[in-house]
């Protein structure tokens, strides 16, 4: 077991700010920022990313009446590096739905994930659905839409990182001083964002010892999972709304995992947005969020 440093993971930290706490599930000891009381609403980040990334989500929906947690996915300092070493998309689903069980009065909780957030939310709406309430998806290619991603090289080439990050060495190309290759990738990705505060923040978290190793583990989880045959196409009846940067290449093909989706389901395509749409258009993707809980709310 390796314990993080929870400096290494407060940006500018003011009275209004999220409480960082530790709670111990699928056999790794997570850090979460939490605020408010209520029902629980879990929020997962993704890469080049950290759990800050939902600071202004976590205010409003505590100000709702919601109690919002944001975990740091395993591997991402301050939440410890796995002794087990797997991170593949089977593990994220089962994080997440440990941390839902160890945090939630009643074992559900409403969830947002983006990135690998989403995927860990995509993998738990496929293997426990009775543990989630209502979910939001943002920028997250379903297993269905791999092999059509593969194939179009437009695709392939704004998601080049997928494959160069499984090449031996690459952490050491990627993991130098100043982090230039996060800042690539923000760029390529969100050309319009500017939030140099989080920005450093996510190269804080990435800098701590073991967290970029770890975070480039999860490609190999992935391309080995889909080799093996273990990522999940299974019909999904949680209600579920998937939303989707224009700019992104995940929105191309998102599509295509439209007849999994048995439930109430909304997809939503925001124009001239990135990676990163709760960044990008904060309040407009916060009122969606909000508004998909409270229309799909359970007891």
């Amino acid at each position: 077991m390796t314990i993080r440093s929870a400096a290494l993971a407060t940006p500018d930290a003011s009275s209004s700010e999220p409480a960082l706490k530790y709670v111990q599930a699928n056999g790794v000891r997570f850090a979460y920022l939490e605020q408010g009381s209520g029902p629980l609403v879990m929020f997962m980040h993704g890469f080049p990313d950290n759990a800050w990334s939902y600071r202004k989500q976590l205010q409003v929906f505590a100000d709702a009446g919601y109690r919002a947690v944001a975990p740091f996915l395993r591997g991402y300092a301050p939440t410890e590096i796995p002794a087990d070493g797997i991170f593949d998309p089977i593990a994220l689903g089962q994080d997440l739905e440990a941390l839902i069980a160890a945090l939630s009065d009643d074992g559900r909780a409403y969830v947002v994930g983006m990135d690998w957030g989403g995927t860990s939310t995509f993998q738990a709406l496929a293997t426990a659905p009775s543990a989630i309430k209502a979910a939001v998806v943002m920028n997250t290619a379903h297993p269905i839409t791999i092999p059509s991603l593969r194939s179009d090289p437009d695709a392939v080439r704004s998601v080049f990182h997928v494959y160069f990050f499984t090449v031996p060495g690459a952490h050491s190309a990627v993991n130098i001083e100043g982090l230039p290759f996060v800042d690539y990738l923000w760029k390529l990705w969100s050309p319009t964002l500017q939030n140099d505060e989080h920005l450093r923040s996510v190269k804080q978290t990435l800098s701590s010892p073991g967290t970029m190793k770890a975070a480039l583990k999860y490609y190999n989880g992935l391309v080995d999972a889909g080799v093996a045959g273990r990522l999940p196409i299974n019909d999904m009846h949680t209600p579920t709304m998937t939303i989707y940067g224009g700019n992104d290449p995940t929105a191309r093909y998102s599509i295509k995992e439209e007849p999994l989706f048995k439930g109430p389901h909304r997809r939503i395509v925001l124009p001239d947005v990135g990676h990163f749409p709760h960044l990008e258009r904060e309040a407009e993707v916060t009122g969606l969020i909000m508004d998909w809980f409270t229309t799909h709310a359970a007891g």
